[in-house]
């Protein structure tokens, strides 16, 4: 004869308890589903929501990988914690009449299976967009937002470009800036930096074909010249911030906001 089953079910239901446990999946996906624009792993976390039929909060609110990772990582350490109960589960199935657990062991070992290929699913970089849900690719040319001396609006351009830290935004930029006797603008002294990308930087185009080497040669020639002291002034109207990016990835200096100003 086989004992009471109670203990068994018991043990599943514990299994079950720890996997809803503390709302920890739901506040998981909700904060990963936050703060990303990639499709994918939003669809990933659609996928675990039917698994364990939950709802969860997927209203974008910013770009950020270190939040990503950081639900990911509870996720992890929460599908771990349930597995162990349901090893521990499993150790006394033998002991009870199999009609008891062998329904509940296809459909438990099915849902923890499929949980645990999602969660893998998530923990990887996540696709880089700006605010804006546009996908950013090394070489494309991206602007920031900002206002002049006098307070007008501008697009403050550069490249992006991928380094072993990540993606990084090259820009040139200047200083304090004068106005040479005889100049009708001011000019200053240009500098190229590299930045961290941020959702910031929105996507403004991106070149048909190019060749990486040799927007990063290039970039290596505009910074030499200036350690030599034989790089070109930054100059508002004939070599500013959007004519430097534009000419690293296509090879000639070009403005378009300047152009806009002189047809109005």
């Amino acid at each position: 004869m086989h004992p009471n089953p109670s203990k068994i079910l018991r043990l599943f239901a514990e299994v079950q308890d720890r996997l809803y446990d503390g709302d920890t999946v739901k506040n998981a996906i909700s904060q990963i589903s936050k703060h990303t624009r990639d499709q994918t792993i939003i669809k990933t976390c659609q996928a675990i929501s039917e698994i364990l039929e939950i709802d969860f909060d997927s209203a974008f609110v910013k770009i950020s990988t270190e939040l990503h990772f950081q639900a990911v990582c509870r996720l992890q350490k929460h599908q771990a914690w349930v597995i162990n109960k349901y090893k521990e589960s499993k150790n006394y199935v033998n002991d009870y009449n199999s009609k008891w657990s062998a329904t509940l062991l296809e459909i438990i070992d099915t849902q923890l299976a499929r949980l645990s290929q999602l969660i893998i699913l998530l923990d990887r970089e996540p696709d880089i967009f700006d605010n804006n849900g546009q996908m950013i690719r090394p070489n494309d040319l991206v602007t920031y937002p900002c206002k002049d001396q006098e307070a007008r609006d501008y697009d403050h351009y550069g490249v992006v470009r991928a380094t072993p830290n990540g993606y990084r935004v090259a820009h040139f930029f200047t200083g304090e800036t004068v106005k040479p006797e005889g100049r009708i603008v001011d000019v200053g002294i240009g500098y190229v930096h590299f930045a961290c990308y941020t959702s910031d930087w929105i996507f403004k185009e991106r070149a048909e074909s190019v060749i990486d080497s040799q927007i990063e040669a290039r970039i290596h020639e505009s910074r030499e010249k200036i350690l030599n002291a034989k790089d070109k002034l930054w100059n508002k109207l004939s070599y500013n911030c959007e004519h430097w990016a534009r000419e690293m990835i296509y090879g000639e200096a070009k403005s378009t906001q300047i152009e806009s100003l002189r047809k109005k």
